[in-house]
């Protein structure tokens, strides 16, 4: 009886390493399982159970969404152009940030997204970055912004995590997981893999940005939801310096003491605020009970902020993600997409009137690719 008792057990505990290999391969999340095992094995019986069960009810609610549609009717009269294809291998965005919707005191569904900036465009605006995942590796692709054509690799890393472009279009600056820790790198936007090391290699750092002149580096440091803060990087005298709670920077053109960025609140709930370090000065320019908004980006004209935000699909009664836009002084908070399918990660294209963004619309199994759409606000 030991002897079968220690065969079934060693099957179980294959059973459940597959499993969780397969969890960690398709989001991007580690899991344990710690099981106690007793003389009738009842409670691993149970456990397994309850695992397989969850994950097929998982599978089934993916089933039950038609990713393959362009549009639905909420967003029509937009026009929205596919930017890459299934064979460009657009990375699935890590799962971090989870929130929940509510309507009144019940939870109706949660959806948790990556909030880094993981697509980039060059600053005339006619080349897109983002990051694909191939061979067990995950790197930043280069291509045209006009639909098709090829791309071209621009780090040889194995775990690029997020990046942005520098404004003068010579440089990306990205977030690569080595070793156990999230660090900041710098290397040229068009050729080399030279990367230069800016984060010391003890600490997380994510979401760098370079300030208009390239003297500089914001970024937030961190490990979890509360305790995330806005640090920046002097390229000349070497020095960090710490400013405030938050996190995802975004610089605005001209003021070099205030920014926007996402700040969590004691439920885990994601706002855009606005930060003036010169004097002191905190506001809350989006923040709803019960959702999140995080990546704040600022419109070339200084009017908008595009975001991505939590919503609920109406007709799957499923949670997901989609771009939202409010005005700089908290007003005229629209929603944009509405897809039942995710959409998140939007920047501005150049003149304002188009917004890219990672959608899994247009793909029979909600493969993530970048897309265009026109903005009219």
């Amino acid at each position: 009886m030991s002897r079968l008792r220690d065969i079934f057990t060693s099957f179980v505990y294959l059973y459940l390493h597959i499993f969780a290999k397969v969890w960690e391969k398709y989001s991007f999340s580690s899991m344990v399982f710690l099981l106690k095992i007793d003389k009738n094995m009842k409670k691993i019986l149970l456990i397994t159970f309850l695992f397989a069960f969850i994950w097929d009810a998982s599978a089934q609610r993916r089933r039950n969404i038609n990713y393959s549609i362009i549009s639905v009717p909420e967003e029509g009269g937009v026009k929205f152009e596919k930017i890459t294809d299934d064979a460009d291998a657009v990375a699935i965005p890590f799962r971090t940030q989870k929130t929940k919707f509510s309507i009144g005191k019940k939870d109706i569904s949660s959806v948790t997204w990556w909030v880094n900036p993981l697509i980039a465009l060059s600053p005339d605006g006619s080349k897109i970055g983002y990051v694909n995942y191939k061979n067990d590796t995950r790197n930043i692709m280069i291509k045209s912004s006009s639909a098709g054509g090829a791309s071209v690799q621009r780090t040889f890393r194995t775990g690029v995590m997020d990046f942005t472009w520098s404004k003068d279009g010579k440089t990306l600056c990205f977030t690569e997981l080595r070793g156990g820790h999230a660090g900041i790198y710098l290397v040229n936007a068009d050729q080399g893999s030279v990367v230069q090391q800016i984060s010391t290699g003890t600490e997380n750092d994510y979401g760098g940005v370079l300030t208009p002149s390239g003297d500089d580096i914001f970024f937030h440091r961190g490990e979890n939801f509360g305790a995330f803060s806005l640090w920046s990087f002097n390229r000349k005298t070497n020095l960090f310096s710490n400013y405030s709670r938050g996190m995802t920077p975004c610089l605005i053109p001209g003021d070099p003491n205030t920014l926007y960025c996402c700040r969590f609140t004691d439920k885990h709930e994601a706002e855009i605020w606005r930060i003036n370090f010169k004097t002191g000065v905190e506001e809350v320019i989006l923040a709803q009970p019960g959702r999140s908004f995080t990546t704040p980006r600022l419109s070339p004209d200084g009017r908008w902020l595009l975001c991505t935000g939590a919503s609920i699909s109406e007709k799957e009664k499923r949670m997901n993600t989609d771009i939202f836009v409010v005005r700089t002084d908290g007003t005229g908070f629209t929603q944009l997409t509405y897809h039942p399918g995710n959409d998140l990660s939007a920047i501005w294209g150049p003149d304002g009137k188009s917004i890219y963004f990672l959608s899994q619309r247009g793909t029979k199994l909600g493969n993530y690719n970048v897309w265009r759409m026109d903005f009219n606000l």
